[in-house]
């Protein structure tokens, strides 16, 4: 019952899963995130149209792959 309590209070940094593991996915999205904001700021900066093409594909690159993961984990665990 203790441990239990211990790990509650204890609780997560944003990098890691609900177990506490260090989580590869949820950096890439924030890299990947990052990386949207900057290359729309510099095509918003230059006026360049084809900025917005690489912006969209970091955004899909930011919040799909977590997605796609979540639909593939909820899949595993009904098998």
């Amino acid at each position: 019952m203790k441990n239990q309590q211990n790990n509650s209070k204890k609780g997560t940094s944003f990098f890691e899963d609900d177990s506490g593991n260090k989580s590869s996915m949820r950096m890439m999205c924030f890299i990947s995130l990052l990386s949207s904001i900057l290359f729309g700021i510099l095509t918003i900066y230059t006026g360049n149209n084809d900025g917005i093409i690489i912006t969209f594909g970091f955004l899909v690159g930011c919040f799909a792959p977590k997605a796609v993961q979540k639909l593939a984990e909820k899949e595993v665990n009904k098998r």
